[in-house]
């Protein structure tokens, strides 16, 4: 019974790219070694050259200085002449070893692709390609993993928990700051108020114009009715001047930043009990912890400000 060709593609390609490394790699060593052999006598006898003219250049005693230089220049003569000769040799030898680099990494290319077909298809077993898997080093793994999995599923609750009781304190927050409404009768006795007093205009007979001075009295007796009726105001408390005045509230998106770092908000955060709490939430790497606190919990400045109250 004949097997398909294509049952296993990926170890296929593998077993076809195998063979051609050792092919291609003796083609492009063969072209460089018949390179090398056109240039066989040429290179001993440029470094023959070379090494001669640096002998006589240090041997000036016996020569005359004129037949010094022309020996000198015609030893350079001729090994410009032999550079020249072996030039072509050198740049076919440097295209050469670029093709061959290229087609190496094309055939590494092609395995890399091989094998992840053959991942992806699984033909190649797992313990073939792993091993054993009663190995004391693949306890370990398997052991850290399951610990890895674990610790992400708690903290995605966490950070849900955490999402939904920032909201509800967001939404209660906003509740408490609406302003209460107050009756007609409390500002129009407000606005009395802060009309600045009317002068009285007296006529040229001396008598006192009577309707604004009717006007005056009702003034004088909603302060005294409003004095009368305002509670005795506690003992003043100590003002804690906000350090976080200039900081934008938003980033250039329209998100609304929290914590000491001036962040938006990601992954778990607290939030301050407070109830003047300027910055409301905390990222618990920002405040050194690591789970979510249980109870009520105050950041550093309102525990100040509690601490001054006292």
């Amino acid at each position: 019974m004949s097997t398909p060709a294509n049952l296993y593609p990926g170890l296929n390609d593998i077993a076809d790219v195998l063979e051609e490394y050792p092919i291609e790699t003796s083609r492009y060593l063969t072209l460089l070694h018949e390179i090398d052999a056109k240039c066989i006598y040429s290179r001993p006898d440029l470094n023959n050259k070379i090494d001669s003219f640096l002998k006589d250049s240090f041997d000036k005693s016996a020569l005359p200085v004129e037949e010094f230089k022309s020996k000198k220049l015609g030893s350079l003569t001729q090994i410009n002449n032999l550079f020249e000769e072996l030039m072509p040799s050198l740049e076919e030898k440097m295209h050469v070893s670029s093709i061959m680099l290229e087609s190496l990494q094309a055939l590494n290319s092609r395995l890399e692709l091989a094998y992840e077909v053959a991942l992806r298809n699984q033909e190649i077993p797992t313990r073939l390609r792993l091993g054993n898997d009663n190995h004391p080093a693949m306890h370990l793994h398997h052991e850290l993993m399951d610990k890895i999995e674990n610790k992400s599923a708690t903290k995605s609750s966490q950070a849900l928990k955490s999402e939904s009781r920032r909201e509800a304190m967001a939404a209660q927050k906003k509740q408490t700051q609406k302003p209460v409404p107050q009756s007609q009768n409390q500002q129009s006795a407000i606005a009395e108020d802060d009309k600045p007093p009317m002068k009285i205009k007296r006529v040229a007979n001396g008598s006192v114009n009577e309707p604004k001075r009717r006007k005056r009295r009702v003034n004088t007796e909603v302060i005294a009715k409003k004095q009368e009726a305002k509670p005795i105001s506690a003992p003043i408390e100590p003002v804690v001047k906000s350090i976080y005045v200039d900081r934008p509230k938003t980033n250039d998106y329209g998100e609304p930043l929290y914590c000491y770092c001036n962040q938006v908000a990601y992954g778990e955060m607290v939030g301050c009990d407070g109830d003047s709490c300027e910055l409301e939430w905390f990222h618990l790497p920002c405040i050194g912890l690591e789970t979510l606190p249980k109870g009520k919990w105050y950041c550093k400045d309102c525990q100040n400000k509690m601490k001054l109250k006292q």
